[in-house]
């Protein structure tokens, strides 16, 4: 009787302290979901003091999406051999470094290297939370931790918004980066007190192999037909976000709406609500009515038209742009579906390192957008018009015509949504992403 009390005793010292881990390490999610989307709402500060035109702007964003992306399947090695909780703590620390320079630089250069910096130490945040998910809890427990780990990043997201730029009006750009600060210095302490180490370790034995034959695997991951599908249309599903959420959509919506900074700010992370709701709801309708497959179709047609929409409408008022910018994130939030189905047709023993290469490809994918969008608008677009400050300036037609080429590509995955199979079941592999 006391060998089970004791066991059941220890199992809930296990439980609890999974739960707090979880949170530790979310909120270092928060964080990093901060750093992720400063620049949106700074644009026009950031272009002024350093003497850069859109295309140089691109770079902001994109040097943390590419370093980000590129580092998933590394960074899920480094986590299998050194843990967790080393790992976080060298992250953030990392993320601490390149806020401080970029605060103090007035150069270029070092200003994004501090944004490759961000990059690398965001890199961990989200797949060391579903390993502390995987690890400290059963499987029953694990779905919603899952999805209230991205509300929290959205959270992050959020806060970068509006409350950034009543911070910024007071205290100017530099400082009130200074005070995320407090943020990452929080997180630290609270990973370093706090988080703990999983009881029993669930790294595959064939790790060592794996390990010895990455490129293999990837060559292996990436025959299988029905993954890239996935991993496409995921790419198309999460692209207008981070081109409008994370970068392009406050200096957008100033353009068109004439709204102030906090305004356009407050509007633009309106898709982030969306992104959080459908992440929620819509793999919990997929699963409950067994339509993993006629979602993620629905919802790439719905992100085309609905990004149509925000284009070539005329001037809306307040209420209907935020309405339309909402239910592009809630359509958005489908990508998750997308990470199921990889799942479900990822080699036998592959499931982790697939996400690991499907993630890669959708980062990338959403860099790349990001960037494009800046040249486009620099070498084709640009008129010779300048700003009070100096900056280039384009009118709103400008930023839409420079949009046209994510529509197109969303476009395109609608079409190739229409090879998804019809009987695949979300129920049986729901919780596998964890």
């Amino acid at each position: 009787m006391s060998s089970i009390i004791s066991s059941s005793s220890t199992q809930s010292k296990s439980l609890r302290a999974g739960y707090i881990s979880w949170a530790v390490v979310s909120l270092f999610f928060f964080y990093q979901y901060i750093l992720r989307v400063f620049p949106g709402v700074m644009v026009n500060e950031l272009r002024s003091d350093f003497s850069i035109n859109a295309e140089q702007f691109a770079y902001f964003g994109a040097f943390y999406l590419y370093v980000y992306s590129l580092l998933q399947i590394p960074v899920g090695m480094l986590v299998d051999k050194i843990g967790v909780k080393r790992t976080v703590i060298f992250s953030i620390l990392i993320c601490l470094a390149g806020t401080v320079l970029i605060a103090y630089t007035h150069n270029l250069y070092l200003a994004y290297l501090s944004r490759i910096l961000m990059g690398v130490g965001s890199a961990c945040a989200f797949m060391c939370t579903l390993k502390i998910v995987a690890d400290f809890l059963p499987p029953g427990e694990r779905g919603f931790l899952n999805g209230a780990t991205l509300t929290l990043g959205v959270v992050g997201a959020l806060v970068a918004g509006k409350p950034l730029s009543i911070a910024m009006d007071l205290f100017g750009w530099r400082h009130s980066l200074l005070l995320t600060l407090i943020v990452g210095v929080g997180v630290l302490f609270l990973t370093l007190f706090f988080l703990k180490t999983p009881p029993v370790s669930h790294e595959p034995e064939s790790a060592q192999e794996e390990n010895g034959n990455i490129f293999r695997v990837i060559k292996e991951i990436l025959s299988t037909p029905m993954v890239v599908i996935y991993a496409i249309l995921a790419v198309g599903l999460y692209t207008p976000t981070s081109v409008l959420a994370d970068l392009w959509g406050v200096a957008y919506l100033m353009a068109k709406y004439g709204f102030t900074r906090g305004d356009a700010a407050e509007v633009s992370m309106t898709m982030y609500v969306g992104v959080c709701v459908g992440s929620l709801l819509l793999p919990w309708l997929s699963e409950k009515y067994n339509l993993l497959n006629r979602t993620i179709i629905i919802c790439t047609y719905g992100v085309f038209f609905t990004f149509l929409a925000i284009l070539i409408a005329p001037q809306l008022p307040i209420m209907g742009i935020t309405a339309l910018i909402l239910l592009l994130g809630t359509f958005g939030g489908a990508e998750m579906l997308c990470f199921v189905g990889v799942v479900m047709y990822a080699p036998k023993g592959r499931t982790g390192i697939t996400l690991g290469i499907t993630n890669t490809v959708n980062m990338i994918g959403g860099a790349l957008a990001q960037q494009f969008v800046g040249l486009i608008l620099d070498r084709f677009l640009w008129k010779g018009d300048l700003d009070a400050n100096g900056n280039h300036f384009y009118k709103s037609e400008d930023y839409a015509l420079a949009f046209l080429f994510l529509a197109v590509m969303i476009g395109l995955c609608c079409l190739v949504a229409r090879n998804l199979k019809r009987d695949n079941s979300c129920a049986k592999t729901a919780t596998c992403i964890t």
